[in-house]
């Protein structure tokens, strides 16, 4: 689940938050609400945040984290804070359907009710209809807060009654601060940021690819190390095609910040920011013309492992070709 914070701990979004901060401010809230966007940007957080202090009874704007409301629904155990998630691959009519009846009952307390989808987009079209009755006559008092990464996929006649608010990916300062407060390493975090795409849940999901970045990084330098000696040997971890893949992925990275070493000298540029110095190490190693001829060979062990290229084959050469053969 997602943090259960409060609008002034969300980063970034700042156009949305104050949208939404405003309709809670002058109690102009609409009964239903689309958030989409790409997976992993904030859309669920924020989503909670709004939802959290939907039903605060203190402040009339964001949670003021003291009243009973916001120490419940800060501990996940709100009585009139419902989560809507999919059960197997879809929501399903009987979920929708549940929901919708409790949605016409009174709130534990005097507040709203508020209920928060996720995956919106797993309606199936029987769910979605129901949940289309619902909205065209909200109960008072009542809320809907839907995420989604694939709003083309709601039926227009739910979009058209929902307020809808598109997320875009965070700036790369934002995820940097992100993913430093979940792991409390600053080099870790401008990596994975590197590598995110804007999305900070993306860049967390990426904690662990971290120790196979530096298992392929420890082989490259042993590579380049004993160049023209020794041919190369394949690593016994690597189990399957899939394995393969994710090996030539990490070495294409690298090799590209070596290049980038080697043609601007900017380490602001790299991805693999918290090993500049081997990083360093490989782009003297190497002349550019061989960094070139590397990267164009990895891509092209990529496309041939994507197929059903043999692939010790596939990997010989790539590495025959690190190896300095």
């Amino acid at each position: 689940m997602s943090p259960l914070t409060a609008f002034r701990e969300v980063l970034g979004h700042e156009k949305i938050k104050a949208s939404l901060l405003a309709a809670l401010a002058s109690n102009r809230v609409s009964h239903a609400y689309l958030f989409y966007g790409p997976a992993g940007v904030g859309k669920k957080t924020v989503g909670l945040a709004f939802a959290r202090a939907l039903l605060c009874s203190g402040s009339g704007g964001d949670t003021c984290e003291v009243c009973g409301d916001c120490v419940r629904s800060g501990r996940g155990v709100h009585p009139d804070l419902h989560f809507i998630r999919p059960d197997g691959a879809t929501i399903k009519i009987k979920q929708l359907k549940d929901v919708c009846g409790d949605a016409v009952f009174t709130s534990f307390g005097e507040g709203r009710q508020v209920f928060l989808v996720e995956q919106a987009e797993r309606m199936t079209r029987a769910a979605a209809n129901s949940f289309l009755k619902t909205l065209e006559e909200p109960a008072p008092g009542v809320g809907f807060i839907l995420i989604t990464d694939e709003a083309a996929a709601i039926p227009p006649t739910v979009l058209s009654r929902c307020l809808c608010y598109r997320f875009g990916s965070l700036a790369q300062a934002e995820v940097v601060k992100a993913i430093e407060q979940a792991t409390g390493s600053a080099e870790q975090a401008h990596t994975l940021a590197a590598l995110s795409g804007g999305s900070p849940g993306r860049a967390l999901a990426m904690v662990d690819w971290l120790p196979g970045r530096d298992r392929v990084l420890q082989l490259t330098l042993r590579l380049a190390a004993g160049r023209r000696t020794a041919a190369p040997a394949l690593p016994e971890e690597l189990a399957g095609r899939e394995d393969a893949q994710v090996l030539v992925n990490h070495l294409l990275i690298l090799f590209r910040d070596v290049m980038v070493l080697q043609q601007a000298g900017r380490e602001e540029l790299l991805v693999n920011t918290d090993r500049r110095h081997e990083l360093a190490g490989l782009a003297d190693a190497y002349g550019r013309r061989e960094v070139l001829d590397i990267l164009l060979t990895a891509e092209e062990t990529a496309r041939r492992l994507a197929g059903n290229a043999n692939q010790r084959l596939a990997l010989d050469a790539l590495l025959l070709k690190i190896a300095g053969f």
